[in-house]
């Protein structure tokens, strides 16, 4: 499984944490501005000029770490655009299709995994049993949604 994170240490109870269906959608479960909750986006098109060289403001700028299979594969630098239901990461204009609340015991278990990752991400290797839990969990709650 593929897994983007956005990078969250502790004590952070923030998160972001994106699932790829397919090269054209995503399922993340969120607890950034907006609250924790769910969201379905769908790539709807590509900037034909770099988010960092437009004169809108960027919204936020983080790191993410890229998971593949429980492993750390690398750390992408994210840009962000706010624009309500559309969302502007990196060069990509992401389209939020539906959203929807998560429970209170979903969000906390989010928190602790993302903390874990982000605290630990490059040697996760020493983390297999939560890994692997983790993406069981993540499993879990997208097929919940599809």
């Amino acid at each position: 499984m593929d897994i983007e994170i956005g990078i969250n240490r502790t004590p952070s109870q923030n998160y972001f944490i994106s699932v790829g269906l397919n090269e054209k959608e995503a399922i993340s479960f969120d607890n950034t501005t907006k609250g924790f909750r769910v969201i379905k986006q769908v790539l709807i098109n590509k900037l034909k000029t770099p988010l960092d060289k437009l004169s809108d403001a960027i919204s936020g700028e983080w790191y993410d770490i890229i998971l593949k299979d429980g492993k750390f594969v690398r750390k992408n630098f994210v840009l962000w655009q706010d624009k309500d239901k559309i969302d502007i990461v990196n060069d990509e204009i992401w389209e939020t299709v539906w959203e929807k609340p998560i429970t209170k015991d979903t969000h906390e278990t989010l928190v602790f995994y993302s903390q874990l990752i982000s605290d630990n991400y490059e040697k996760l290797d020493q983390f297999i049993k939560q890994m692997a839990d983790f993406e069981t969990f993540i499993a879990k709650e997208i097929h919940k949604y599809q």
